[in-house]
């Protein structure tokens, strides 16, 4: 299937949720249409919605608190410990939001340009290599289908959850504005992971098609065009190497927090559903609802994790294939000197999916975020017991001494 933008095809519709969510600036169209464009008018929409969001979702908590019957409904059955987690979930995902929205905007020129180089990626391809036939619809299917599904689910559940919390049916209006807005930002903030996911998976399709069609041209019959073609590879690898650099420099701090809120919600209700199992409170929906939360947290992580991984083998294949030139072309000056150029360039230039600045990319950040939510976890819980001993020892202790009946009068000796 051939598209005039695959790029546009494949993952313009979840662009087109970024803009609308207020999380970027930046509207993305085909080559035909002028391409990917930030202006003043997509500016002042992405800050409106922003204000809207975050404010509609601040307000509508403060609304349910400074009601007396709706906060004691939400509020009054929760010992401190959930109170102080429950408002920390809250806040965390705004502070997310804005964090990826400042996070963003400061690279928006830097973004722009990334946008452009992966859409005229494809064709300088085609251009060289005619015969090549990208399967978009995949990429599609995956992408754009899969997120809708992932996302409806998850609009479902936690608007549920969040009516269940409320535990009154006074202030549905209220009620339905608090669903909505949590809704909205906790999901734009897993939207960020997915387009970074999405992006990933863009550039290692690329490298595995560089091992492809070197595979091809190694047991091809030496002559110039099978040259120049292995050259525009070598340019191609480097290409795909640049993108990665700048898709760490657009999307590093984003993973990076977008990781750290997934540990945060994934600790806060993971220990809520220990308490309740350890209070041996009844089965409710609740506990239902905070499973499928850790589900979807769990899935992102270990998607994320596990592409990053996938692009890293998939580079260091290619890098591998392409340093082998001069050995199937041994009486070739110019495929050692091309060799030679390469695996000098390549000693400094050792991009990887990153995580903020310094962290790759791995399966071992499956292990760093569950290892951690153990931990915390785990001090939660021995809080949790230590309140507990305390609360029975203060009901013994005034049973230590018994009045067994009317105490008489009291007198005084001179």
């Amino acid at each position: 299937m051939q598209r005039e933008d695959g790029f546009v095809y494949c993952y313009g519709n979840l662009y087109c949720l970024l803009f609308y969510w207020g999380l970027v600036s930046i509207r993305v169209r085909s080559p035909s249409r002028g391409g990917a464009v930030s202006n003043r008018w997509t500016v002042a929409y992405a800050l409106c919605a922003r204000f809207v969001l975050v404010n509609c979702f601040l307000g509508s908590v403060l609304v349910k608190l400074r009601n007396p019957e709706m906060s004691a409904a939400m509020f009054g059955h929760l010992s401190p410990l959930v109170k102080a987690i429950f408002a920390w979930a809250c806040l965390s995902c705004s502070i997310t939001y804005v964090e990826y929205c400042l996070s963003l905007d400061s690279k928006r020129s830097r973004h722009l340009k990334l946008l452009a180089s992966m859409q005229e990626f494809d064709r300088s391809v085609l251009e060289v290599f005619p015969h090549v036939k990208w399967n978009y619809l995949r990429s599609r299917l995956k992408y754009w289908y899969g997120s809708v599904i992932v996302g409806s689910c998850y609009f479902s559940f936690t608007i549920a959850l969040i009516f269940d919390t409320a535990r009154c049916t006074c202030g549905i209006p209220s009620t339905l504005v608090l669903a909505f807005t949590y809704t909205l930002l906790t999901s734009s903030v897993g939207l960020v992971g997915f387009v970074h996911i999405g992006i990933m998976d863009f550039l290692r399709v690329r490298l595995r098609l560089v091992q492809q069609l070197l595979q091809q041209l190694y047991q091809a019959d030496e002559n110039r065009e099978v040259h120049e073609k292995i050259a525009f590879l070598f340019d191609m690898s480097k290409r795909c190497s640049f993108l990665l650099a700048e898709l760490n420099g657009v999307f590093g701090f984003a993973a990076a927090a977008g990781l750290f809120y997934d540990f945060t919600i994934m600790t806060c209700f993971v220990y809520v559903i220990c308490q309740k199992l350890l209070d041996r409170e009844p089965w409710d929906l609740e506990y239902a609802f905070m499973l499928l939360h850790v589900t979807i947290h769990t899935y992102k992580v270990v998607i994320t994790s596990t592409y990053g991984y996938l692009l890293q083998r998939e580079k260091r294949n290619c890098m591998q294939m392409l340093s082998n030139y001069s050995r199937y072309f041994p009486g070739q000056d110019l495929a050692r000197r091309q060799t030679e150029d390469f695996q000098h360039w390549r000693m400094h230039n050792r991009q990887a999916a990153l995580v903020g600045t310094t962290t790759v990319l791995n399966v071992s950040i499956i292990y760093m975020v569950y290892n951690g939510m153990a931990n915390y976890v785990i001090i939660l819980v021995q809080l949790l017991f230590q309140q507990q001993q305390i609360k029975d020892r203060q009901l013994t202790s005034g049973k230590d001494v018994d009045i067994v009946g009317p105490m008489g009068p009291i007198t005084h000796m001179d």
